[in-house]
């Protein structure tokens, strides 16, 4: 698999989907089938076939709840906002330090990272930088300058770099991460489902070859 046009894209959709609940104008673009593309695009990767699948079938679930956009919002809050204990922290230093701890060395190389490419963490978004949506929006930036650079060896990550920050500061945690999300206790599959799709994600990433893949470069639909 070669490094296309349709990650950076596919690294800020999961980005968003972590940073916060959904909202009832989104809640509603999925369930009239709006997120069919980047499901689709998803699909068309080696091996996420299933995860993909399983993810369609969260969403169309939606349908059976009565308050939809509540019961996510609850979902969310007990994913990923509660004590470290009974949640899934979508922080790389809890699992990444001993004994869970937050704001520890994942977040330090984080902001460095971050300063060396002249870029910081929204003061809206007000979470560490070492908030998985902060790392998947710097993959994205990252796959977005390798494929829009010429000339790849002078400016802008190369594909091995952007190959090391997955394997060092994503994979070496996002096994664990899905691993929690599967054990909290929520209405709906579709956080547990998205966690285990961006783990597969990740891994298929970590196979990636120099060569963009050919075709239409057009956008990814984003929500």
């Amino acid at each position: 698999m070669n490094a296309d046009w349709r990650h950076p894209a596919l690294c800020n959709w999961f980005a968003g989907l972590f940073a916060a609940e959904l909202t009832q104008e989104q809640l509603q673009a999925y369930q009239r089938g709006e997120g069919d593309a980047v499901l689709s695009s998803l699909a068309e990767l080696p091996g996420l076939a299933d995860s993909v699948q399983r993810l369609r079938n969260a969403f169309s679930g939606l349908t059976l709840l009565s308050h939809p956009r509540l019961e996510l919002a609850a979902d969310f809050a007990a994913m990923f906002l509660m004590d470290g204990q009974n949640s899934a922290p979508p922080y790389a230093s809890f699992y990444s330090s001993e004994g869970n701890r937050f704001f520890a060395e994942p977040q330090e190389r984080m902001q460095e990272r971050l300063a060396a490419s002249q870029q910081e963490v929204s003061a809206d978004f007000r979470e560490p930088s070492d908030h998985l949506s902060v790392m998947l929006e710097y993959l994205g930036d990252g796959f977005d300058a390798f494929l829009n650079t010429d000339n790849k060896s002078a400016s802008g990550p190369t594909l091995d770099q952007i190959k090391t920050f997955i394997d060092e500061e994503l994979l070496n945690w996002l096994p664990a991460f899905a691993a929690r999300s599967e054990k909290v206790k929520t209405v709906s599959d579709l956080y547990p489902a998205l966690a285990a799709l961006l783990l597969e994600f990740c891994k298929g990433l970590a196979a990636l070859g120099e060569a963009p893949a050919s075709g239409s470069k057009k956008a990814v639909s984003g929500l």
